[in-house]
This record gives C-alpha cells, structure tokens and sequence, in this order.
C-alpha cells in the first residue's frame, strides 16, 4: 500500500489531528486554572500542565503543516502557521527545551538554544494567566486565542475544497 494519499484525505486528516489538539490545548488551559486532586501532594502540578499545553499547542502547528502539502490550500495555510509563529513567539523554545531537557540540564553541546543554561531550567513564575520560563512570557489565552484560529484555518481550507478534487 505505497498510494501517496488524496489532497482530500491529506486536509481530513490534518483537520481531524488539528481538531484533537485544539481540545487537548482547550483542556490543558482549563486544568492549569483548576484545582486538582493531586494538588495536595505535587505543588509543581500547574508547571506539569503548563508543559503539556506547550506540547499540545506544538502539535496543534505541526498538525497544520499537515494542510500545507496541499497545493491549493498551501499559501493560506503558511500564512496562518507564519501568524501563529508570530502570535506565540517563545513557543518553539520552550517546546524544544522541555523535550530536551536531558542536554540542557548537561549544558550540552547539542542544545539548539545556547542561551539557555540549565540555571533557568527550573525558574518561573505562574500568576493565572502568564507562565514566566527560561526568560520568556507565555500568555496562555492568547495562545489558545492563536490556536483557535490556526485551528479555524485548518477548518476553513477543509470545507472550502472543491468536492471534486482528488
């Protein structure tokens, strides 16, 4: 089964893993907010969750790119990844950094971001709506405000492709 994918199934697919990280992004903002169970016991539950929404909120743009393999929704879906970038700046640092923790904490060599030293790996500050980390702000709702239209993008290229097309 080496058929390369239809453009339609392509934009379903990126759709269908667009929509799941927008529900994943939606729900890790509203966990971030909660109290929860676990709070008694694991202080540090809201940066594990913070964590996760950067995750989720990667996700989300690398679903997008997704749409981008299809010609005729190719530009439009660059332009909405390109506000998305523009929107979230810090996110792909914090992203790499927490999924990399390993080589900053070593201060390694193979870190992508040099100007993070593993002194601000454990650093921040969480007033409800601002997660200050690594030296960088991350407003949470505005970055759920920039994933709801990345996701609305997606959405859009999907129900305006022509039926007939492959």
């Amino acid at each position: 089964m080496n058929d390369k994918p239809t453009d339609a199934a392509i934009l379903e697919r990126a759709y269908s893993l667009v929509d799941e990280a927008m529900h994943t992004v939606a729900l890790q903002r509203r966990r971030v907010r909660s109290t929860e169970p676990e709070d008694e016991d694991f202080v540090f539950r809201y940066w594990a969750d913070l964590q996760f929404f950067v995750v989720a909120l990667r996700r989300l743009r690398r679903a997008a790119e997704l749409a981008s393999n299809v010609t005729v929704s190719k530009d439009n879906i660059k332009i909405a990844i390109n506000k998305f970038d523009k929107d979230i700046p810090c996110l792909k640092v914090m992203r790499n950094v927490g999924e990399h923790i390993d080589t900053y904490v070593l201060d390694g060599d193979k870190r992508h971001h040099k100007e993070i030293s593993r002194g601000l790996l454990q650093v921040g500050s969480w007033d409800g709506t601002t997660w200050k980390w690594l030296d960088m702000k991350l407003n949470i709702d505005d970055a759920f405000q920039a994933a709801a239209e990345l996701h609305q993008a997606v959405r859009k290229e999907l129900k305006s492709f022509p039926k007939n097309h492959n």
